[in-house]
């Protein structure tokens, strides 16, 4: 409606994998949460993991009126499983002329949830490299049990996008190689996972917009994710704006006189005053 121009946002499609806790011992102990990124090729996607739940649980989300089921995980202070679970996201960036990624990650997370009749996919990451779907009966037998009493055992491969688990899957052989285990053949993996974005508003580097007057700050801007990247941000907007209000002569002249030696931070205070 204000034709403020921006470019498609992210999209991260992904799985969350679930493990014994035997197999993620040493990293949780170290780190709890750790942050792992990779740019597996041939692709080189940024691929990613994402909220780890030691003696966690899977759970499921519902958006759009509960049109469309969601992965999760988490964790209870008091009740634990014995399993860590984790997302593995790839992140997909988008050019014009196609300008609709959440549209299309929702078309993904509709297609594994036809496949499990409404419900969450799972599948052993071992049946995945031979080729096969997960059954019901492969999972009663599995060291892996799963967390998520109503995961529909199924096939992952028919539904996510070839460039996703692809990434995915070399994903998680390199994490293997530094957490033995990791990529077992009872190895469960749960879909969909999807993270949406808002679409990047275009800026400079003084966040100015082809809008005279209007910056976009923060998450709803498109180009963070988090309360420490929109602070950041937040910080880069007032040093902008406090170095237009104050021109260079009126720096002088303070400096001049030299009443106090004014810091980017008590300029701040100044202009909020």
């Amino acid at each position: 409606m204000h034709n403020i121009e921006h470019l498609p946002g992210t999209v991260d499609i992904g799985v969350r994998v679930e493990v014994r806790n035997e197999v993620m011992e040493d990293v949780n102990e170290a780190l709890y949460e750790s942050k792992l990124i990779g740019y597996p090729e041939p692709f080189t996607n940024k691929v990613r993991t994402f909220c780890q739940n030691p003696g966690g649980f899977v759970s499921q989300e519902n958006y759009d009126n509960n049109s469309l089921a969601v992965v999760n995980g988490h964790s209870y202070k008091n009740t634990k499983s014995d399993n860590t679970n984790l997302a593995i996201l790839c992140s997909h960036n988008f050019r014009p002329p196609f300008d609709e990624p959440i549209p299309y990650a929702k078309k993904v997370g509709e297609l594994v949830n036809m496949l499990a009749d409404g419900h969450i996919l799972v599948q052993r990451y071992g049946d995945i490299l031979a080729g096969k779907r997960t059954w019901q009966e492969d999972l009663t037998r599995s060291n892996v049990r799963p967390t998520l009493p109503d995961a529909v055992a199924g096939d992952l491969t028919a539904a996510m996008p070839y460039r996703t688990l692809m990434n995915i899957i070399k994903f998680i052989e390199a994490v293997d190689k530094v957490v033995p285990g990791f990529a077992s053949e009872e190895t469960l993996l749960y879909g969909p996972e999807i993270k949406f974005y808002s679409n990047k508003v275009k800026m400079d580097e003084k966040f100015n917009t082809n809008i005279e007057g209007l910056h976009c700050l923060g998450d709803s801007s498109g180009w963070t994710r988090g309360l420490m990247m929109a602070s950041v941000m937040g910080v880069l907007m007032g040093r902008e704006l406090i170095f237009d209000r104050f021109s260079q002569q009126a720096l002088q002249t303070l400096h001049r006189y030299r009443a106090v030696m004014f810091s980017p931070t008590m300029l701040m205070s100044l202009v909020l005053l």
